[in-house]
């Protein structure tokens, strides 16, 4: 029994192109577009919760928004401040703000609880 080796046929450069192109447009879409970072600080003589906030653009790592103070806010309160912030800047539409669906695949949360004030980053 003999087997016919035969040399693999080269790809043609614009059925290259196309898968390229099929593959970043799928991929842009499941992506994620901005990681949000939180710092949460619990004032225990107030009893009052504040946050900053740090919004990157993933795909060229540039930092979007950065807050100047500290807002009021507990638990996700510091999502519903990066939304704000992006509706604002005409990166996310007001509508979508509650479609979590559409928000975890949108973004990436990471929030860290600091025990100072002065260790919120600003």
């Amino acid at each position: 029994m003999s087997f016919e080796v035969s040399a693999p046929k080269p790809i043609k450069q614009k059925d290259s192109y196309e898968l390229e192109k099929k593959k970043s447009e799928s991929s842009s879409d499941d992506s994620p577009k901005y990681l949000v970072e939180g710092y949460r600080w619990f004032d225990s003589v107030n009893g009052n919760t504040y946050h900053t906030i740090i919004i990157t653009d993933l795909k060229n790592g540039e930092e979007v928004y950065r807050s100047k103070e500290m807002s009021y806010g507990y638990g996700d309160g510091y999502r519903q401040t990066a939304y704000k912030e992006l509706v604002q800047k005409g990166l996310a539409k007001k509508e979508d703000e509650f479609n979590w669906d559409l928000n975890h695949k949108r973004f990436i949360y990471r929030v860290t609880d600091v025990h100072r004030k002065k260790d919120l980053p600003k």
